[in-house]
């Protein structure tokens, strides 16, 4: 039976050609169990489904979101899946200030999933599927003390060149470096030449660990939501 979900927008994140929306579930009061929106395609990317109903703005991170859903749709260790509703337009319900999300961060005594395996540019930011697929979850919250924020061109020893926007940061004694596909962050800071970095002090980070590639037959930590501390 449908049924709906008011959710704290913690990620819209670059996903195809599409986003990936994830947020964690409001009582009025308190964040309780994470959800991610997504849709029936292969890959469940949402387009025209996040658009707000009458103003068709897209959500913003700290946004209260009313999400039509029609059931739970886990997908191996990705278990906060839920089908979206296509008949049922999301509602704007409000905006929350970023202290709200201090008493739900996620307190890591360990590393984020498994580390032990990078990317050529990345550091701890690649799970083997077979690791992943033994996960029971894809969704953390977490604050760093420190967010170095790079843009650097990627892939050109293998003749794929690409310009990335990756994000640094040590948490639980384990040092990593992931790709963020946050649009308000990424976009800004690609208008830099390679090499141009920045720095935030104690962000709230949204971190998701990808679906499996079957290429790579891996999947990847990924910095899908970025927000400042301050309210």
């Amino acid at each position: 039976m449908p049924y709906t979900k008011t959710i704290v927008c913690l990620a819209n994140s670059r996903k195809l050609a599409g986003r990936c929306v994830a947020g964690k579930e409001w009582d009025g009061r308190n964040l309780g169990a994470w959800c991610r929106p997504v849709s029936a395609r292969d890959r469940g990317e949402l387009t025209a489904e996040r658009w707000y109903y009458k103003t068709w703005r897209d959500p913003q991170l700290l946004d209260l979101i009313e999400v039509g859903l029609l059931g739970p749709r886990p997908s191996t260790f990705q278990t906060e899946n839920h089908l979206v509703d296509t008949s049922v337009r999301w509602k704007y319900a409000g905006h929350v200030a970023a202290g709200y999300l201090v008493p739900a961060l996620d307190r890591l005594a360990g590393p984020l999933w498994a580390n032990g395996d990078s990317t050529g540019s990345g550091l701890n930011d690649k799970v083997p599927a077979p690791i992943a697929e033994r996960q029971q979850n894809s969704l953390v919250l977490v604050q760093p003390e420190l967010l170095t924020i790079s843009v650097g061109t990627e892939g050109v020893e293998v003749g794929n060149p690409r310009r990335r926007v990756r994000g640094h940061f040590s948490l639980a004694g384990h040092d990593y470096v992931l790709i963020i596909t946050d649009p308000a962050v990424e976009k800004p800071i690609m208008s830099n030449p390679d090499g141009f970095r920045r720095e935030l002090r104690n962000p709230i980070l949204c971190i998701s660990l990808s679906e499996k590639y079957g290429a790579q037959n891996a999947c990847y930590k990924l910095i899908a939501g970025v927000m400042s501390a301050s309210p």
